[in-house]
């Protein structure tokens, strides 16, 4: 039965992706193109490999067992996240990426090339005092955060989170870079700089998130819907890099400055192919229905959203900050050991309320993105803005993988900051000297249908202006 319903999952797939495709605004710069991405390869491919080769470490791990019902549940789940979220993304954002505008493409670079360099300027010697602390704590095999018994929760006992994080900065700093130099030789220097750093910090997700950027960012410049020999080969290297990542930790890179206490390496023998954690979101998803509400006897309400007010504050102004989310109707870690897990969108919808909690949950991440989507590239539709949009959308594995607005809400400020900081700067520091690069201008040559929203709205503005004075005339 199990079998077969994996199998379904997969003509499921292939059928709602094949309908994607057709529609005018399937594009991989698209948010359901991300998420079919994310679904098919953690629900789709790695259900169909775990049954194959038997997955049972994050069971052994987590001290639990999914009885066949739980197993069936998480399957349809997910399932119900991908249709509703397609469906959803593409009713909030139903156009293809506009054409890009070569002119202003120009402009924009040569306006924003001060903003941008100061900015990275201003912002590296931030990002890197934050990388080389990270490095130490690695490297010297001590973390400042400490896990909660009570709740499982991570808490930073000794530093300020905001200060930790700011290594992140470097990822769109590097987009930004790479985007300036319109992709030559001494941007991708910059980014090199970055992935060596991050590297040795031994996480991944921003050298994930950087490649995902310049990758949307390059096929909208050039106009092109899906991939490139460059993407694809870009692609590949990071996911080299990701897997390398994955099994010692940085510490391969982090011996070439440092003198590591002890490199940790991942027995690749020990675990079958994708088995390991970062990938185990099936799992994960099968430990939530598992315990909601069989166990607890009650769902999260979404309870869990509330942390979003508190988590920015840091716990060195609050010392009796909860840990967690200030409302707790159970605990999780009172039926298993769930350690590291990240519950990805349709579990934290079934954690809030079951199959109700998971469309609500996907609709609201839908919005969300959808929502970056037309108001970057359509309402805006500058070169800024659809920079803007490749850093926001590169933002999305993640989301999806954590499925909590609070996984956004912590990344936001140091994904995007850069940016907003080099525009900042453009708009009071350079005053109308960045202007024409921030609003797009109307093409007089194309006519008002083909203009964007935005150009008919600044020529009809225009107009309006002009009128008077031509009265008087």
């Amino acid at each position: 039965m199990y079998e077969f319903l994996l199998l379904a999952s997969l003509v499921v797939f292939l059928g709602v992706s094949l309908a994607y495709v057709r529609h005018p605004a399937a594009s991989l710069a698209h948010p359901a193109s991300f998420y079919l991405i994310f679904h098919g390869f953690v629900f789709v491919l790695r259900p169909l490999v775990a049954i194959w080769y038997e997955f049972e470490f994050v069971y052994r791990l987590y001290d639990f067992q999914p009885s066949m019902a739980d197993k069936i549940t998480v399957i349809i789940g997910a399932n119900l996240a991908m249709i509703v979220f397609v469906v959803a993304s593409l009713l909030v954002a139903p156009r293809p990426v506009p054409r890009p505008d070569k002119h202003a493409l120009g402009m924009a670079r040569r306006k924003l090339f001060w903003p941008f360099m100061i900015a990275t300027g201003l912002l590296t010697p931030l990002a890197l005092a934050s990388q080389i602390q990270n490095w130490i704590i690695r490297a010297n095999h001590f973390d400042t955060m400490v896990r909660d018994p009570a709740t499982g929760s991570s808490v930073n006992t000794a530093n300020i989170g905001w200060f930790t994080d700011a290594a992140l900065m470097m990822a769109p700093l590097a987009v930004m870079m790479v985007w300036l130099s319109r992709y030559r030789w001494w941007g991708w220097v910059y980014l090199a700089g970055f992935a060596f750093a991050q590297a040795g910090s031994g996480t991944r997700h921003a050298l994930i998130f950087a490649v995902a950027a310049i990758a949307i960012s390059w096929l909208m410049e050039r106009g092109r819907k899906w991939f490139d020999w460059r993407t694809v080969a870009l692609a590949l290297m990071a996911a080299i890099a990701f897997n390398q990542i994955v099994i010692d930790r940085g510490g391969a890179v982090r011996q070439f400055i440092l003198d590591d206490a002890e490199i940790e390496f991942i027995d690749e023998d020990e675990l079958s192919p994708l088995e390991h954690m970062d990938f185990a979101n099936l799992e994960y998803f099968e430990y939530l229905v598992y315990a909601v509400p069989q166990r607890t006897g009650t769902y999260d309400y979404f309870a869990h959203v509330l942390q979003i007010f508190t988590e920015p504050v840091p716990r060195v102004l609050w010392e009796d900050k909860p840990v967690g989310s200030p409302i707790k109707r159970f605990s999780l870690w009172d039926f298993g050991e769930p350690i590291g897990m990240s519950a990805s969108v349709p579990g934290v919808g079934w954690m809030s309320l079951g199959y109700s909690g998971i469309v609500i949950q996907t609709v609201i991440f839908a919005a969300i993105f959808g929502g970056f989507y037309r108001y970057l590239l359509h309402n805006r539709g500058s070169p800024v803005a659809r920079l803007g949009y490749a850093l926001v959308i590169a933002t999305a594995i993640l989301g999806f993988r954590d499925g909590t607005l609070l996984t956004l809400l912590r990344v936001f400020p140091f994904y995007f900051g850069p940016l907003v900081v080099a525009l900042l700067l453009a708009r009071f520091a350079f005053g109308p000297y960045s202007r024409a690069a921030l609003v797009p201008q109307a093409d007089a040559g194309r006519s008002f249908l083909e203009q964007t929203p935005a150009e008919r709205r600044k020529a009809l503005a225009a107009r309006s202006l002009d009128g008077p004075a031509r009265r008087g005339k």
